[in-house]
């Protein structure tokens, strides 16, 4: 269960840095 939310935060911050470039 933890790693289902690691991954999700690693997800997430990875669109928001690919929308910021």
């Amino acid at each position: 269960m933890l790693q289902l939310i690691l991954y999700s935060m690693i997800f997430v911050t990875s669109i928001v840095f690919i929308n910021m470039i």
